[in-house]
């Protein structure tokens, strides 16, 4: 890294993916001794530490930079909000639309159910208030910040430096949708995760402030949960706002290759 850059985000770019690379051994190892240390064996748990090395690792690769104060005014500016909910409302539909229609394919692996996660997961982890306190705070609030700094403050940043916009946007998504792998609906994850990741890069190609691109994320989340666990999924999904939801279904099928192609060429 570039520690004669001042500007936060164009430091980023300046990371190495080698530099990231020795920075997670070296939290995996240093997550592996302190788990030990402390009789820690929860998987939350060790992903929480292991997060937390890891900002050591960026905390370091900010020092000396300026410029955080202004990204934070601007994720609150309203042409900045309306670019955030453009993307996460589309994708959210989007995401339960292909995850409806590979149900039949990811049940060959797993019996899932519309909404991502298994009813036995659910049953589990509603039996289970402090596994899911730990699930809730790594989706909403560390997957953000973690997957963000890496996947479009580095590894996009990188791959577009060296083989332009539309191979960082294409590689980078694919590599982060098939870190999603391991959830319930395996291929229909990995595609509309693969989708988000692609509005993401361009969200941050169109506003140069990861922060904006951490609080979509946070949203798309934090949606996803509150769908998930509460009766306003049962609202938009099925229940009297049905009509709505279909006619921005229809919208976001259309919206979000078509944005993904626009900015793709128009940024690149």
């Amino acid at each position: 890294m570039d520690f004669s850059v001042k500007d936060f985000n164009v430091r980023l770019r300046t990371i190495r993916i080698w530099e990231v690379v020795i920075a997670l051994v070296v939290a995996f190892f240093l997550t592996g001794f302190t788990c030990d240390y402390f009789g820690i064996y929860s998987g939350e748990a060790e992903y929480i530490i292991f997060f937390l090395y890891m900002m050591v690792f960026f905390a370091i690769a900010s020092i000396g930079t300026h410029g955080f104060k202004d990204d934070i005014y601007g994720v609150f500016k309203a042409s900045n909000l309306f670019k955030v909910i453009m993307i996460v409302i589309p994708n959210m539909l989007l995401a339960f639309f292909i995850q409806q229609h590979l149900a039949g394919f990811d049940a060959m692996f797993n019996n899932i159910n519309l909404l991502a996660l298994p009813v036995s997961d659910l049953a589990y982890e509603a039996s289970n208030p402090l596994l899911f306190l730990f699930e809730f705070f790594s989706a909403i609030f560390i997957a953000p910040i973690s997957e963000e700094l890496f996947f479009r403050g580095i590894l996009f940043n990188r791959l577009k430096i060296r083989k332009g916009v539309i191979f960082g946007v294409v590689v980078s998504s694919i590599i982060f949708g098939l870190c999603h792998f391991n959830y319930p609906d395996h291929l229909a994850h990995i595609i509309y995760t693969c989708l988000f990741g692609m509005c993401l890069c361009i969200l941050y190609l169109r506003t140069d402030n990861l922060l904006i691109n951490m609080f979509a994320h946070f949203l798309y989340n934090l949606l996803s949960y509150v769908i998930v666990y509460t009766p306003i999924g049962d609202l938009f999904l099925g229940g009297p706002f049905m009509d709505f939801t279909v006619i921005v279904l229809l919208f976001s099928i259309v919206f979000v290759p078509a944005y993904i192609f626009y900015f793709s060429i128009k940024l690149k």
